[in-house]
């Protein structure tokens, strides 16, 4: 486990609220595979929606996903399948892949019918990953994730989303964690990004139906690529020093002066993001200067994967230094990083703007993100120049949308994905996405 830290600052003064200095800190964690290590088998149980709004191509995309993500199983990996619409019916039960011999055309025999036991399903998927605990084999930092699919709302069983997410968080806590892959325009995302959240997995879009596939193949991907597990970074700050904005989107924990992020399980393939800005009164800046004390520390823990077999848990502290020049520095990766974060608060903002009715409101989002991109002096820097000129076409492309009042809950979602993608570390999956501007 590594960490990286960048920092840089400008001074900020009335009109515009009390004098100081603005402290941008960028922290990005990565993982690798363990070498030499005996591969710890895993345990996923696909909880698929087969509801009479899946019918069609839905069902069949998530059938072929379904059996893609089967297929590329370890022997020794424990799967179970498991459907759900007004009842939930065990397609099949937890075991070993290799001796899921018919597993395959069980799951191309799912067929579609009835409402929607969102949590029927999920609860069966717990248990059976419950059972998994001891299919797994003594091998330390084994995963177990409930993945579930599904194009709609919970009508059926437990409806309230607030008991749904904290069934999610409990069954954290006994290591089981929840990916949640929301189809289409009809299902409830703040649900499942919350099920996600509280469950420490991921959650995604499929817009289409041929997407899925994409998902299933990188959802297992990183759990096939884990290098450390539970992992968190607490940022404490010194006297006086208050939190000005929290880029990243991390469920957390604060108290007074400390904030705890928790990032989930750290994947070798894809590095993790915490940015966040500081603000520093000026009439401290003399005071914490000539103390040579940091203005903040950041502490970075999570349980690591070992060469060779076993867990370890490890710890460093990163502290965001002091020296606070009255002239502004600036770091092109971590403006990159916070333009990025703007372009993502942008997109949720049109978003709820639209699902109330506001798309004028929506629009001028877009417009005033999309200006402010292409004013930024990033767009002359060789490293980041394509992908803010790319960004600006695509958020002058949904602008255009709303004024034209071409926009649907599709689009809202879409914006919420990208946003999720952008302060999670995820962008990279935007490609999954496949919509031009």
């Amino acid at each position: 486990m590594d960490a990286v830290l960048l920092v840089d600052h400008h001074p900020v003064a009335p009109p515009a609220g009390p004098a100081g200095v603005v402290v941008r800190a960028l922290l990005t964690i990565s993982g690798q595979v363990p070498a030499r290590r005996q591969r710890t088998p895993l345990a996923m149980s696909l909880v698929l929606d087969r509801s009479g709004s899946m019918s069609g191509d839905r069902l069949e995309a998530a059938k072929a996903a379904s059996i893609s993500a089967v297929e590329r199983l370890h022997p020794d990996d424990v799967v179970s399948v498991i459907t759900f619409d007004g009842q939930v019916d065990v397609v099949a039960p937890p075991a070993p892949r290799a001796r899921q011999f018919q597993l395959v055309q069980q799951v191309a025999a799912i067929y579609a019918a009835g409402s929607t036991n969102l949590s029927g399903g999920w609860l069966r998927g717990r248990q059976h990953m419950e059972q998994a605990l001891g299919m797994l084999g003594s091998l330390e930092g084994s995963s177990r994730r409930i993945v579930l699919l599904t194009d709609g709302h919970a009508n059926t069983g437990i409806t309230d989303p607030s008991t749904l997410v904290e069934l999610a968080r409990t069954a954290r806590a006994m290591g089981i964690s929840t990916t949640t892959i929301g189809v289409g325009e009809g299902y409830d995302d703040d649900l499942l990004r919350s099920m996600a959240d509280a469950g420490g997995g991921n959650s995604w879009y499929v817009e289409r139906p041929d997407q899925a596939q994409d998902v299933l193949a990188e959802e297992l991907g990183n759990l096939l690529s884990v290098s450390a597990q539970g992992l968190s970074v607490t940022l404490t700050l010194e006297d006086a020093v208050t939190v000005f904005a929290t880029h990243s989107s991390w469920p957390a924990m604060a108290t007074a002066n400390t904030f705890t992020f928790d990032l989930g399980d750290l994947y070798a393939s894809e590095p993790k993001p915490v940015l966040v800005e500081l603000f520093v009164p000026a009439d401290r800046l003399d005071a914490l200067a000539s103390s040579g004390a940091p203005i903040a520390t950041l502490v970075v823990a999570a349980d690591v994967l070992l060469d060779g077999g076993g867990v370890e848990h490890r710890s460093m502290t990163l502290g965001v230094a002091a020296s606070l020049e009255t002239q502004s520095t600036l770091v092109p990766a971590v403006e990159h990083a916070v333009l990025l974060a703007r372009a993502a608060k942008a997109r949720e903002e049109a978003a709820r703007r639209q699902r109330g009715g506001g798309a004028d409101g929506a629009q001028a989002a877009m417009r005033v993100v999309a200006s402010s991109l292409k004013m930024s002096a990033l767009q002359e820097h060789p490293e980041f120049a394509d992908e803010l000129q790319a960004q600006v076409r695509d958020l002058d492309g949904l602008a255009e949308r709303y004024a034209s009042q071409e926009f649907s809950e599709v689009d809202a979602k879409y914006q919420m994905q990208r946003s999720y993608n952008t302060r999670r570390g995820k962008k990279q999956n935007d490609n999954m996405l496949k919509r031009e501007p």
